[in-house]
């Protein structure tokens, strides 16, 4: 794979601004929950698109201190869309309940949900049921269809510590596989965690580590479930200071990838390999190659949260890497596919854990100040090709999520699902577009009359698979 024609130079790609940047325009938390039906639609919703787009994000509750602030930290809030029949039926959006935010609200007995803060990362649909989830210790929420909080719920009480933000789905078992840690109860050691297709846990594998890392996301192939020990780890300084968010970037930390086999029955099989220091939140997709090697492609980080302590972009911004992990060297080799700004990387789902032809990602604005997802962007990876769909000079995209057509040939026969935030009238989008022809007109746009904060992730949760109540 070669750097695309299309991308420029390689530069600082650190970008300048302030703490008050994470608070301020679409990063700013909403404050009133809303349930709307009357939603204006611009172009036609497809008709088979039957269920929620669904997305999660911090939204603190309380007065900000920004000395103490990160972008990472606050009450979750759950933001979705429900289509049927090529209409929209509603938008809502709730705070993810914990024992606090219950109590605050008012709007659930506390008996029912424990923890401080509800999850405010990511937003799941699996087993029939509909998680909020984040990592670090915390276990999932359960919500209802309509976005209220039910319970936390360690899936079916099997979990045993908490849970991560990114489990990896695989489309040909049926599972959720998590690669999990929990500073105050697992302390050195990650915990690798199958959540099987009817719900619950099915296998736990602890992992030692030399320190506390921050691992926000795994790679998964069909032979392994992969590590990122990189470095960004708890200071044990700052958490006895009392810093919310006691992580930062280590220079001497020996950064490497750890492969456990999938069948692995304990942390003995595990193969670690060298990588040079950079860090990552989030792998687009990886495979396993006939050679025995594994590809991993990747949205990396040269440094992160070394002077910038309030968010992700002060130090470098993330850009799109292909990584050749070679088992048998036990090293990583490293090859920038596109030196632009670009995180939240996505892939069809049919095709999670196995090669991939495409993939979509948002690209990120650098310039002095600014921190907004103005583009998003198609990879070719066959062709070494991109595509570029332009929202707008005052639309800034997130997440892009892919929903393949029912009974489609072609990989990226489908849509792109992303919520799009207008500057000019402060309010948001859902915005769908062909996911064949990204650089083409949008199928539909759906306009809310309020905004949805630029929160983290999210999924299409169809409603085949969580169904609506009866």
């Amino acid at each position: 794979m070669h750097k695309l024609e299309t991308a420029g130079t390689m530069t600082d790609l650190s970008i300048s601004l302030d703490a008050s940047a994470y608070i301020a325009g679409n990063f700013a938390p909403v404050h009133e929950e809303h349930t709307i039906t009357d939603l204006n639609v611009i172009g036609q919703i497809p008709e088979e698109l039957e269920g929620r787009l669904l997305r999660n994000g911090p939204n603190p509750i309380d007065d900000i201190d920004m000395v103490n602030h990160h972008w990472f930290l606050g009450d979750g809030m759950v933001h979705g869309v429900r289509l049927r029949g090529g209409k929209a039926e509603w938008y809502r959006n709730r705070y993810v309940g914990s024992e606090r935010t219950a109590e605050l609200l008012g709007k659930a007995s506390p008996g029912a949900l424990t923890g401080n803060v509800g999850p405010n990362t990511n937003v799941i649909g699996h087993a029939g049921s509909t998680f909020a989830i984040v990592e670090a210790g915390t276990k999932p929420v359960e919500l209802t269809y309509e976005l209220e909080s039910v319970r936390t719920n360690g899936f079916d009480d099997s979990l045993l510590n908490g849970f991560s933000a990114h489990p990896k789905y695989d489309p040909l078992t049926g599972e959720m596989h998590a690669m999990c840690y929990s500073p105050a109860t697992l302390g050195d050691k990650l915990e690798y965690v199958v959540v099987g297709a009817e719900g619950a846990m099915t296998k736990t594998v602890q992992i030692t580590v030399p320190t506390m890392p921050m691992v926000h996301d795994m790679a998964l192939t069909q032979k392994y479930a992969v590590v990122m020990d990189l470095p960004v780890a708890v200071d044990i300084e700052l958490a006895m200071g009392g810093s919310p968010f006691p992580v930062r970037w280590f220079d001497d930390y020996n950064a490497r990838l750890g492969l456990l086999p999938r069948d692995a029955a304990d942390e003995s099989a595990i193969i670690w390999c060298e990588i040079d220091p950079c860090f990552a939140f989030h792998p687009l997709n990886s495979y396993d190659t006939d050679d025995g090697k594994m590809i991993i492609d990747i949205c990396v980080f040269e440094r992160i949260f070394h002077t910038d302590r309030n968010g992700p972009f002060g130090d470098a911004g993330p850009v799109l890497e292909r990584w050749t992990v070679d088992p048998a060297a036990g090293k990583v080799a490293r090859e920038v596919i596109d030196d632009r700004v670009q995180e939240f990387p996505r892939v069809a789902g049919r095709v999670l854990n196995q090669k991939h032809r495409f993939g979509y990602t948002g690209g990120v604005d650098n310039t002095p100040g600014s921190m907004a997802y103005g583009h998003t962007y198609k990879y070719d990876f066959d062709l070494g090709t991109s595509s570029t769909h332009d929202h707008g000079a005052t639309r800034q995209a997130g997440e892009p999520v892919f929903v393949s057509r029912q009974g489609g040939v072609d990989e990226d026969d489908g849509w792109l699902l992303l919520t799009v935030f207008d500057a000019d009238t402060n309010t948001s989008d859902v915005v769908i577009l062909d996911a064949s022809d990204i650089a083409n007109d949008e199928v539909a746009r759906i306009q809310l009359p309020v905004r949805i904060p630029h929160g983290f992730h999210g999924n299409w949760v169809r409603d085949s698979l969580t169904p609506p109540p009866s």
